[in-house]
């Protein structure tokens, strides 16, 4: 677990910039805001199961936010982390890579208590069981429960049952975890990467404007 401490300066770091995270003024370099949204797609690991169960290129996603001027990635991985942004992109290309905007940015004081809970994720495990809880989370959960703590709802969340479950890679990622179909419970809440990059309140952003 990263330490009490170095939560404690990233919150104050979050809480002091001059540029409001998820607000409608850019920052000062001419690339990503603070609150865009980055995905990338990879079929390493539990990717390809992932593609197969949503139907969707996209496996990954985070939140980007500012230090010192440079883009930064706020990721559930194992454990939710901030990462430099050229890290989390890695190889991706377009259309394993987009970045989207809000079109109606909520207030500054919405977004400040976003940043003050996201900072407070930071050192949670990764939730290799997909739950829809607070003790552990995956990225897509972590997205879009940072933007809800804003008063956006980017989505609504789906249940376990809506996705392609039917498939071998997807079976086989459900026994590996879950021992069984029998054990998945049907109903729990889910949101995909997917389920976030095609929500209406968001815009695309130019690929040409992020800057690694």
């Amino acid at each position: 677990m990263i330490k009490s401490s170095f939560k404690m300066r990233l919150l104050s770091l979050w809480l002091l910039m001059g540029v409001a995270a998820m607000t409608a003024e850019p920052v000062a370099v001419p690339s990503l805001r603070e609150g865009d949204i980055v995905f990338t797609g990879s079929e390493l690991g539990q990717g390809s199961a992932i593609m197969a169960a949503t139907g969707s290129v996209f496996t990954h996603c985070g939140v980007v936010f500012l230090h010192e001027g440079k883009p930064m990635v706020i990721e559930a991985v194992h454990p939710v982390r901030v990462t430099g942004l050229r890290e989390f992109i890695g190889g991706a290309k377009p259309p394993a890579l987009s970045v989207k905007r809000l079109k109606q940015p909520p207030d500054a004081a919405k977004a400040a208590k976003a940043r003050e809970w996201a900072a407070a994720q930071i050192g949670l495990p990764y939730d290799i069981r997909f739950q829809w809880g607070d003790d552990q989370l995956y990225c897509s959960e972590l997205v879009w429960k940072i933007f809800a703590r804003a008063g956006v709802e980017l989505c609504k969340p789906r249940t376990v049952r809506e996705y392609r479950l039917d498939h071998p890679k997807v079976r086989a990622l459900i026994i590996e975890r879950f021992g069984g179909m029998q054990n998945l419970a049907m109903e729990e809440k889910v949101v995909a990467p997917s389920d976030l990059a095609a929500s209406p309140l968001l815009e695309d952003v130019p690929l040409g404007a992020i800057d690694r």
